[in-house]
């Protein structure tokens, strides 16, 4: 880590023509609340950064563009980093962790069933081989279950959840507002991202070109997002509808979101990365998401999870 360190900090001193300007791909989750604030409110604007967003349908879109030079940045999953990784993609680096999933992401059932060991011989509609997977097989190992012994049906979460609840499928790993929805149609909640903390993570996704070009630039992006996200703490009346407008959603809804979701900022980053000596419990999440994806059979080349994550911007 130390090497990949010492060459971005050379890299950014090095750059004498800092970018004032970023294009961010992401798509519509809760977790990039700060970062969509922060847009609305002019606060990055206030780090003398013009930031562009460009939306896509799902988190995995934003990486082919980002590998391309079309984006600067892309918000993703670190799921998503460590399957390009896996394919022999070695370029992207996640710099800052937005966000992890704390309850916004879980098991929903029918009312009949009120365990996830009654989901034996059911259909369960997941999306196969994405992080709610991941949970999916966290859930039915603690409840005894192997992978097997359910009926997996290939779904979309939004999928999952409107075929739960027009009962085509028995249950669906999904997200909000599809839980919340779920929940108020007398369905139960199985099991959450909650029981299992910083699994489904988050990140700020540059390549490595993109790192060494643009680092003031990302710097100001990542203190902007900061300044979002506490803006989102003390003027929750004031972002809130930010969110609703942006995301589409009801302002229940967005209340039941932001409450399955742990947002980050730049003082939990630093716990979370660590200390070259210490590092944090990021490199232990990454570390669980590359064997997911080894045990998938979705890699094709060696992954060493802590070359997958750079924090040399996120300061002490």
């Amino acid at each position: 880590m130390r090497k990949v360190l010492i060459w971005v900090l050379l890299a950014i001193s090095a750059s004498s023509q800092a970018a004032d300007r970023l294009k961010v791909g992401h798509d519509s989750w809760i977790g990039y609340a700060a970062a969509i604030v922060a847009r609305d409110k002019g606060l990055f604007s206030k780090q003398g950064l013009t930031v562009e967003t460009v939306t896509f349908s799902g988190p995995g879109d934003t990486l082919p563009p980002l590998i391309a030079g079309h984006l600067d940045v892309a918000f993703t999953t670190l799921h998503n980093v460590a399957l390009m990784a896996g394919k022999g993609q070695d370029n992207l680096v996640a710099i800052y962790l937005l966000d992890t999933s704390n309850g916004a992401d879980a098991i929903v059932s029918a009312k009949e069933i009120t365990a996830t060991a009654q989901l034996k011989g059911r259909k369960v509609a997941v999306t196969m081989d994405e992080v709610n997977h991941m949970l999916l097989l966290v859930a039915l190992s603690a409840a005894g279950l192997k992978p097997d012994e359910v009926k997996l049906v290939d779904m979309s979460a939004e999928d999952g959840g409107a075929a739960l609840l027009a009962g085509k499928v028995d249950a669906a790993v999904t997200w909000e507002p599809w839980v919340t929805r779920a929940r108020a149609n007398g369905g139960n909640v199985l099991f959450t991202s909650a029981n299992t903390p910083n699994l489904i993570l988050d990140a700020v996704v540059v390549t490595k070109d993109s790192l060494a070009k643009n680092g003031p630039a990302l710097a100001k992006l990542l203190r902007g997002i900061d300044a979002g996200r506490d803006f989102l703490v003390k003027n929750p009346n004031e972002a809130k509808p930010v969110l609703v407008k942006w995301l589409k959603v009801k302002p229940g809804e967005v209340d039941a979101m932001l409450a399955g979701d742990r947002i980050y900022g730049l003082a939990e980053n630093r716990v979370l990365f660590g200390t070259q000596e210490r590092p944090g419990p990021a490199y232990g999440s990454m570390a669980r998401i590359v064997e997911f994806v080894k045990l998938r059979g979705l890699a094709t080349r060696p992954i060493d999870p802590r070359t997958l994550l750079v924090p040399a911007l996120i300061g002490e």
